[in-house]
């Protein structure tokens, strides 16, 4: 038994050597004012405190971007790296009446997917930049976006303090902590949206938690919504829960549609169910709509069943 368990450990070993690893993205994505913020020992949220602190000094109202990395849940990609644009140009960031500004010259978007059918080897890495503000000796977050690790951008006067990388427990105490905030509507739904690019069951649970207890309607949409792109157990359960409790009936709509959109048809048997048995015809007339998108050859059968009987 011993024997076998060095034989484990050695194969291990061997992979890991001939196997590189993912080089994850370093303050050199930014050309500008930066400064690296990346001290040893120091938590995630601890770095942060420390780029406020070297600014909390500054005028009132004057605005800096941080910024750090983290092993996403999906490959993120520019989408002109797709589109035939070339790639050796800086994108530019700005702030601009309190928000980031991405490429505001050209067009600029972002894919979460490496295309239909293509393998996800490796880890994936995402970079999340945040708009700081100076108010009374503080710093306030007052935006977030998601940038492609795969281009360089630009900070033109800027200036940026760069985090490095956090790892799931890090980045999840660190949204946790801003959404605890309360900051404003569009902060709270990228922040949703971050939450759903971290890997593991703990970013689930904070989905979950938000979609049932969050106070603003729009942000428990956004919460179902990108739990329905999770596809896991646990995800699944807690959008039959919303459909089941005395949510509003706005809410419980967004989450039918959310298991239409779960992958591999996972969502179908819960779909069939609502369609089945839910008291509310609208849910019922909801759950039938999205299982005749679906395409799911089990959907057929449900409705040859409810058509010929």
């Amino acid at each position: 038994m011993k024997r076998q368990a060095l034989i484990i450990l050695a194969v291990w070993l061997l992979a890991a050597l001939l196997i590189p690893a993912a080089e994850s993205p370093t303050a050199k994505m930014f050309n500008g004012q930066v400064r690296s913020v990346e001290t040893g020992g120091l938590s995630l949220k601890a770095r942060s405190a420390e780029a406020c602190r070297q600014s909390a000094t500054a005028s009132e109202g004057v605005v800096f971007f941080t910024a750090w990395a983290f092993p996403a849940f999906e490959p993120v990609y520019s989408c002109q790296r797709h589109h035939g644009v070339s790639e050796t140009g800086l994108m530019s960031i700005k702030s601009r009446n309190g928000r980031i500004v991405v490429n505001s010259d050209r067009d600029h978007s972002l894919t979460i997917s490496d295309g239909q059918g293509k393998k996800k080897d490796g880890l994936n890495w995402g970079v999340l930049i945040f708009l700081n503000r100076v108010e009374k000796g503080r710093c306030r977050v007052i935006d977030m976006k998601l940038l492609a690790p795969d281009r360089e951008y630009d900070l033109g006067g800027e200036r940026l303090a760069w985090l490095g990388t956090a790892d799931e427990v890090q980045g999840l105490e660190f949204i946790r902590g801003l959404l605890s905030q309360e900051p404003d509507r569009n902060l709270r739904k990228d922040l949703v949206f971050a939450l759903y690019l971290f890997h593991g069951s703990d970013a689930v649970s904070e989905l979950i938690g938000l979609a049932r207890r969050d106070p603003d309607p729009a942000v428990r949409k956004d919460a179902i919504f990108w739990l329905g792109q999770k596809a896991s157990a646990a995800a699944i359960k807690a959008l039959g829960e919303v459909i089941a409790s005395p949510e509003a009936l706005d809410i419980k709509k967004h989450a039918v549609f959310a298991l239409s959109q779960l992958p591999e048809d996972k969502g179908t048997p819960m779909l069939m169910q609502i369609a089945r048995k839910n008291p509310h015809p609208r849910l019922r007339k909801e759950a039938i709509f999205w299982l005749g998108q679906s395409g799911d050859p089990s959907a057929l059968d449900f409705f040859e069943e409810i058509l010929l009987k």
